[in-house]
């Protein structure tokens, strides 16, 4: 059975007194800012999907904003949302009973038992969002690097340095500038001596991003890296919502066009093992490249992740093209494979398999009991206790083991 839910976009209430807007599912983020713009305000869950991204989309896969260094992701805009579990209760989960309250004691949290569910737990059916006031000012600011661990090690200085209002940093690590440099629609040309990117944000007031604009411009450069000019800064980061579809259309090694699709690993790693994971997924993307000639790296980026603590773990991801026309029952198997390496590494080095897709797809899934441990089996207690038929999502993260304990 599937619910289409994108008729259920209607903004319900704008609460200007409390900062919070309530939604139906279907609202996409770029329809619902649209609106708010009107009173100087927005919601600062901002994917790369951006113009097709839909609210229950994002509470159920607990979304990534790019801006979630300064306001957060989807599960820290997220007041509160109603949703209807299968047993045909409905119910409102938030950080406590209130509606609009972002702070009890009261009970289980229960907004986080819902977040990231993707649909094994129930279906969401009204929010309850953050609004913020539109930032005075914007300052982007890239930095080009001949060397990855310059590069690496640059971003700590950054997210260490106490700047408020940064709102995102990201690292473009080689094989993402060669990429780019392919897709010619993608990224403004850098000289070839460029190596590794890093790319930042600051938003708030004037006065606040005038100060802290050079502290950053101090910490891009303390470890060589040379500022790229106003022009990329500025219109890269402009266009961050606008090429989310543009590795639709490869551009293979040699020069072919190829037509291959996007396919992401997002894991959240620390800092400190980016470096070394980095290498590994490389390494093992080689192997399945030359091995079966229809995949491509794309090379991989990190983003700052951690909601309010820059210096916290990052969204760290490795992009892969594959040439769909090519595959097959031998090279689909190849895939799973492949995907499922990508992903051991990530526990190996103590980081989830995703930050912010979701670990529901073949490949990724199995690997779920390992990471949550001895979580998992609270998780199937859970799922049998609010799914007993298990209607919602059959088949999703591993979760058919709840039943299968019971003999069904």
């Amino acid at each position: 059975i599937i619910v289409d839910v994108k008729r259920m976009n209607q903004i319900k209430e704008i609460d200007l007194a409390s900062r919070c807007v309530t939604v139906g599912p279907g609202l996409s983020m770029m329809k619902l800012n649209e609106e708010l713009a009107k009173y100087g305000v927005f919601h600062p869950d901002t994917p790369a999907s951006y113009p097709c991204a839909l609210v229950g989309g994002r509470l159920a896969c607990s979304g990534f904003s790019l801006l979630g260094t300064r306001f957060g992701h989807s599960r820290d805009l997220c007041m509160s949302f109603e949703i209807v579990l299968p047993t045909g209760e409905i119910i409102r989960v938030g950080d406590g009973g209130g509606k609009k309250i972002r702070k009890s004691s009261t009970g289980f949290h229960l907004k986080h038992l819902f977040m990231g569910h993707q649909g094994t737990l129930g279906i969401i059916t009204e929010a309850v969002l953050e609004v913020v006031p539109k930032p005075e000012a914007e300052f982007a600011a890239f930095f080009a690097f001949d060397d990855y661990l310059s590069a690496h090690r640059t971003v700590h200085h950054i997210v260490t340095s106490g700047i408020a209002t940064l709102s995102g940093t990201v690292l473009f690590d080689e094989h993402k500038v060669a990429y780019l440099r392919r897709d010619d629609e993608a990224f403004i040309p850098m000289p070839p001596w460029v190596n590794s990117i890093v790319a930042t944000a600051l938003y708030g007031t004037k006065a606040e991003v005038s100060a802290a604009s050079k502290i950053l411009m101090e910490k891009g450069r303390a470890e060589g890296g040379r500022y790229t000019g106003d022009h990329m800064a500025l219109g890269d980061w402009a266009s961050r919502h606008d090429r989310y579809a543009n590795p639709l259309h490869g551009r293979v090694p040699g020069g072919k066009v190829a037509p291959m699709s996007w396919h992401c690993e997002d894991a959240s790693l620390n800092w400190s093992v980016i470096p070394q994971v980095r290498a590994e997924w490389h390494a093992i993307a080689k192997r399945y490249i030359d091995e079966y000639g229809i995949f491509d790296d794309w090379g991989t980026y990190c983003y700052t992740s951690a909601a309010y603590k820059p210096w916290g773990d990052y969204l760290a991801e490795i992009d892969i093209g594959i040439w769909e026309e090519k595959l097959d029952d031998e090279t689909w198997a190849a895939w799973i494979r492949f995907k499922t390496e990508l992903a051991r590494v990530s526990l190996k080095y103590g980081g989830s398999m995703s930050n912010c897709h979701g670990t529901t797809r073949i490949g990724d899934a199995e690997l779920v009991p390992e990471e949550m441990g001895g979580g998992w089996d609270v998780m199937k207690k859970i799922k049998r206790m609010l799914v007993p038929n298990n209607v919602m999502n059959p088949g999703k993260q591993m979760l058919d083991e709840a039943y299968l304990d019971e003999g069904q």
